[in-house]
């Protein structure tokens, strides 16, 4: 059963990250960006992400007790603006940003 569009948009808006951002190998053997937000019930865990390449981030899974729901809905400008800021925001968070060498 597809998430309304509504429902997402409050997922993204709450930000509630799980953990930090990741990168893992797509099919084609490029890198997707991957950020894990918290649902509104406990269990509830929501991944988007982003080819490489693309500008548009994707709803991917929805895990939860029972298992895992795969969707594969393409968000749009808005959303995925937001999701790049959060994404920005969680690397910096986590320390995921190239540090400058350290001086002798």
């Amino acid at each position: 059963m597809p998430i309304p569009l509504s429902d997402i948009a409050a997922i993204v808006a709450a930000a509630r990250l799980q953990g930090p951002p990741t990168v893992r190998t797509g099919l084609d053997r490029r890198p997707v960006r991957v950020l894990t937000l918290r649902g509104p019930r406990p269990d509830e865990l929501y991944d988007f992400t982003l080819d490489d390449g693309h500008r548009r981030w994707r709803l991917d899974s929805v895990s939860h007790a029972s298992g895992i729901d795969m969707h594969g809905r393409t968000l749009g400008r808005r959303l995925s603006a937001r999701l790049n800021v959060l994404h920005g925001t969680a690397a910096e968070h986590f320390g995921q940003r190239p540090r400058p060498s350290a001086l002798p």
